[in-house]
């Protein structure tokens, strides 16, 4: 189905919004080394001011001073890591800038505090049990943080390298039953899209609480807070792996097609891409099919 009117509308203004954010990220990366905090709020206090990007930011807690001040957190702390999402810090300045799509799109929704907030939410499927009853079109591993559970994953990325991707799997099973919508939608179109015998679409995380993201901080992955993740409406999707199969542009045009009608927000983070629909797209864009 075509997206609406407001859909499309939102998706001009969404994508110059990102055009913005594609020069701050070359501003960044053209300053001198170290890239200080300082630098980094003079270039965002000169480039948001733009109505596009006004479009977004003042939909977010704390507008454009919140986010100079987090952009100039992050940067004065930044430290590459082997789990890192951001190799510099200018493309961690880029994720963040980028999810305040997200955060615009679902500044009314409470953030899932603790572990036990998802678990006990009454909003919320569980994949397994979703799997076990043929309803998913993707595939998706659980994380664990028991020894043997971890080995034998790690045994079979390693012996069976095709069979599953490298990644640790998702820290929580709950998902919102319209995001399962969204990812079967996206995991049909690339199986359409993708060489023959190309595996299903691999998800490598969903719903997460705000504990859960502060532990993947401390682990070094560069999970940034607030978060869609953490309001239930994001997932991030396995990109490297598809290269095996020579599918990667495959899911590249699927994920940029539906960012460019407005429908996602998608950011590049390496190994794997992060998408988060629009809330106005949700009825029209993603159909329900098991």
């Amino acid at each position: 189905m075509e997206p609406s009117a407001s859909v499309r509308q939102g998706a001009r203004s969404l994508n110059h919004y990102r055009a913005i954010v594609d020069e701050i990220h070359v501003l960044l990366s053209e300053a001198a080394r170290p890239l200080l905090p300082v630098t980094t709020e003079t270039v965002l206090r000169s480039r948001l001011n733009e109505p596009a990007a006004r479009a977004v930011l003042d939909r977010v807690e704390g507008g454009i001073d919140a986010l100079v001040r987090q952009a100039h957190d992050e940067v004065s702390r930044f430290v590459v890591t082997s789990a890192s999402n951001a190799e510099t810090p200018e493309t961690l300045v880029r994720i963040l800038l980028l999810q305040q799509i997200d955060l615009a799109w679902w500044s009314g929704t409470p953030d899932f505090a603790t572990t036990a907030e998802i678990t006990e939410s009454q909003s919320l499927v569980d994949l397994v049990d979703l799997r076990e009853g043929g309803h998913l079109r993707f595939g998706f591993t659980v994380a664990s943080d028991r020894v043997l559970p971890r080995a034998r994953n790690l045994a079979v990325r390693r012996c069976f390298p095709r069979r599953r991707p490298h990644a640790a799997g998702v820290s929580s099973t709950s998902i919102r039953p319209e995001m399962v919508v969204v990812l079967n939608a996206l995991a049909r179109e690339f199986e359409a899209a993708a060489p023959a015998r190309t595996p299903p679409l691999w998800v490598n995380s969903v719903t997460r609480s705000l504990q859960q993201q502060e532990h993947l901080r401390d682990l070094g992955y560069s999970a940034l807070s607030p978060s869609a993740h953490c309001r239930g409406w994001a997932a991030d999707i396995e990109m490297d792996w598809f290269a095996r199969f020579d599918a990667q542009d495959a899911l590249r045009g699927v994920l940029t097609g539906r960012r460019d009608r407005g429908e996602l927000n998608v950011i590049d983070e390496g190994r794997a891409w992060h998408v988060c629909p629009n809330p106005e797209a949700l009825q029209t864009a993603f159909t329900v099919v098991g």
